[in-house]
């Protein structure tokens, strides 16, 4: 059973400003045409979740709304990224949309930045872990929501379930995604409840389930983001990752913190965890309203603050450990 606690809001330091157009581009009109393009597959829950907050956030628009999917998740090799954003491209080309919701970082590598400062078409971005700036974003037609996991505050829900928990490892994929999570997370080590021991990020199962193993005896607890472009050879496509959770909570007997609602309800012990679904309604809201004339350079660029509290009382059980919540 999972158990969500009241959405609590976080609000993250700064926003980045948009920067001034250097190009007069005319307004797109209303009830004009949504393009939403994923860095990953249908299927994959925080895909599945920003669809429906788009959805949900371009209702009573008019807008003719078209997904395309990059795959880039479950196809890591850089020749089929390089293809996935070529063929994003094309989608453009041919359904010419007014507003483009790119969601997460490869959506922005290998195809939002190449639109960078044109007239058309107008983007607002979604789910982006790096910094903006590595996309040329903020531009005159690009603005959207960053995604920052609440890490302090999951340790800090984890530090309260578990008093005696003073140090923990970090382990993730070795997506793009996972590589600006761990650059974020080493500027909040200090800050830390618990003492960070590492950050891995390995490629392969074999290495995952190793250093699974070693943290049984050299850490307090582990923390799990994202386990979704694991191999089994270098190279090679990514693996079911419900065979990578599923292996990892079999083999660990430690207490887990992870930051994305799969993780908890795919069996992580606990987490403050990221709303694909509020990424989704605030870019698609932003989108609606540059379909009634807006630009996208009347908008800041702005980190999604919103985060759920999530705790799985199986896992819980099984680690015998006893959470009691006390609401107010």
């Amino acid at each position: 059973m999972i158990q969500h606690i009241k959405t609590r809001h976080f609000f993250i330091g700064f926003t980045f400003f948009i920067g001034f157009a250097l190009s007069v581009c005319a307004p797109a009109m209303a009830g004009d045409k949504v393009l939403l393009v994923h860095s990953y597959h249908k299927g994959y829950l925080w895909v599945d979740t920003i669809t429906a907050g788009v959805q949900k956030g371009l209702e009573g628009s008019g807008a003719q709304l078209e997904i395309f999917y990059m795959d880039t998740k479950r196809k890591t090799s850089e020749e089929w990224k390089v293809k996935a954003g070529q063929m994003a491209k094309e989608k453009v080309d041919a359904f010419k949309p007014n507003v483009v919701i790119t969601a997460d970082d490869n959506a922005q590598a290998y195809f939002a930045r190449y639109y960078a400062s044109k007239c058309s078409p107008q983007i607002v971005f979604c789910g982006v872990n790096a910094e903006a700036s590595m996309y040329g974003f903020p531009a005159s037609n690009v603005t959207g929501i960053l995604e920052r996991p609440h890490f302090l505050e999951s340790l800090t829900l984890l530090k309260a379930i578990g008093r005696n928990i003073k140090t923990i490892a970090f382990i993730t994929d070795d997506g793009p995604t996972s590589t600006a999570v761990c650059a974020y997370i080493r500027k909040l080590k200090k800050s830390s409840l618990i003492k960070i021991v590492s950050l891995d990020q390995p490629s392969t199962f074999a290495q995952w389930q190793a250093l699974i193993k070693k943290y049984q005896n050299s850490v307090d607890s582990i923390a799990i983001f994202t386990y979704h472009t694991v191999k089994e050879t270098d190279g090679g496509d990514s693996i079911e990752p419900k065979k990578v959770i599923n292996w990892t909570l079999a083999n660990n007997i430690k207490p887990t913190v992870g930051f994305i609602d799969f993780a908890i309800e795919d069996g992580v012990l606990c987490g403050v965890v990221e709303s694909g679904e509020e990424h989704g309604f605030e870019a698609a809201q932003i989108a609606k309203k540059i379909l009634k004339g807006k630009k996208a350079s009347d908008f800041r660029v702005k980190t999604a603050q919103k985060g759920s509290v999530m705790l799985n009382n199986k896992t819980a059980e099984k680690l015998g450990i006893e959470i009691k919540v006390i609401e107010k």
